[in-house]
């Protein structure tokens, strides 16, 4: 992959030219050879980092390399080394070149989306930390449910309480398609190529428990271990910003206690397709996020338009899975809810016996994926909100294993009948 770089006007324009056996897959496919950032006119090519424009390049195209990349600045000999260990050739390198790093005085980043997690983060970050937003631009020939009202509400909500939040336009999400990030974390990349000139120390995401151990699907699995961290942890480090997980340690159940007790929580709101206050109650996080709500009693059951969501094709698919993503949490969500919500097939599938009260708590062992710098600023903040688990439940964690479980169970068949009126 051949990728160049252009300032036009206060849009940074990222160009890619495939090589030889590029792109590698065909599913998602790689649909635009280009994608903008608009810096707002905040800082030149010439003061942005040849490192982070280079990870910003990977972040998009990873899911098409072929080995091997080719940039049109050279990047730092530190850099390169780290793509090298994850078998991802680079060039050109300029040996002098020294890797970036933040002053003493910096910033904590944090990729903001507007959800649920992603404030349940930002409430326990150090309140300097400046939160960023990929505002995707509306493109009049793709048809798509995503609505950014919500999120942009949520942005000017935050800038009024005092906080240093932007909302940065870029496009990078139609380089795929159908339209979406290439990489998890690929929405960084406007606080990355604003890095320097915001002097930021680390990057942060609004990932929770399940997402970063596993918890949920079949097998616990320390975040070290996996391929996720073997793929990106070391190349956010090398390029001088290494990658936060604030709310690493804390489950779904956890980021919406952590809303309904913070002085942010009312701007969250984690369904993408309704509007500011409106969640479209068809999805299947608006399902997820409002089980969990029900059960926590943070929203009345009579608010739950059940039958509404089991029209909807995606919850219904979704539900039919074996075994289901964050399947933890509604096996919590279930265990808390009053029979009289749900059909009785829903108890048979997600039902349990497990004490699962270590959702409502922060796994201590995770703080170790916050940045030194911010790392007593979180744990005490997060302290302020949930308990923290002690050693048998950090042992229930670690043996979490679905596989018996799942294998006694059959999909959930569900109809809009399954509603209880």
């Amino acid at each position: 992959m051949l990728v160049t770089y252009s300032l036009n006007d206060t849009r940074l324009v990222f160009s890619f030219e495939c090589e030889e056996g590029e792109p590698k897959r065909d599913s998602p496919k790689f649909s635009s050879s280009t994608f903008f950032v608009d810096l707002q006119g905040m800082t030149t090519l010439e003061n942005i980092h040849p490192d982070h424009l280079a990870l910003s390049a990977v972040l998009v195209t990873r899911p098409w390399l072929n080995g091997t990349i080719r940039f049109s600045l050279p990047i730092s000999q530190q850099f390169a080394d780290a793509l090298a260990e994850n078998k991802i050739q680079a060039a050109p390198v300029d040996r002098d070149l020294e890797p970036y790093s933040a002053s003493d005085d910096g910033y904590m980043g944090l990729a903001f989306s507007g959800g649920a997690d992603s404030t349940a983060a930002l409430s326990v970050l150090p309140s300097t930390t400046i939160p960023i937003f990929l505002n995707r631009p509306k493109m009049a020939e793709i048809s798509t449910l995503y609505a950014k009202d919500a999120a942009l509400h949520a942005c000017r909500q935050l800038k009024k309480i005092g906080y240093r939040c932007l909302e940065i336009d870029c496009d990078l999400e139609y380089v795929r398609k159908p339209a979406g990030f290439p990489t998890d974390l690929a929405n960084c990349v406007p606080a990355l190529l604003l890095a320097n000139h915001l002097n930021l120390y680390s990057l942060s995401f609004g990932t929770v428990f399940e997402s970063l151990y596993g918890l949920g699907r079949i097998k616990f699995k320390d975040y070290a271990s996996t391929s996720h961290h073997k793929m990106w942890w070391g190349l956010f480090e090398s390029a001088g910003i290494p990658l936060s997980f604030p709310v690493g340690g804390v489950s779904e159940v956890g980021t919406e206690l952590i809303c309904s007790k913070s002085d942010l929580g009312t701007v969250a709101q984690s369904c993408i397709r309704g509007r500011i206050s409106k969640p479209c109650l068809h999805c299947w996080k608006c399902f997820r996020k409002s089980t969990v709500r029900v059960a926590l009693g943070l929203m009345d059951a009579s608010e739950f338009e059940l039958k509404h969501l089991l029209s909807s094709k995606e919850v219904v698919s979704k539900l039919a899975g074996l075994p289901i993503s964050h399947e933890n949490v509604l096996m919590y969500s279930f265990s808390k809810m009053d029979e009289s919500v749900f059909h009785s097939d829903f108890f048979t599938r997600f039902g349990t016996d497990e004490d699962l009260s270590y959702l409502t708590m922060f796994y201590p062992p995770a703080i170790k994926y916050v940045h030194e710098r911010a790392r007593n600023d979180v744990k005490n903040n997060l302290a302020q909100f949930l308990n923290s688990m002690e050693p048998e439940h950090e042992l229930q964690v670690k043996q979490w294993d679905n596989t018996e479980r799942i294998s006694k169970k059959v999909p959930l068949t569900v109809t809009v009948e399954h509603a209880i009126p």
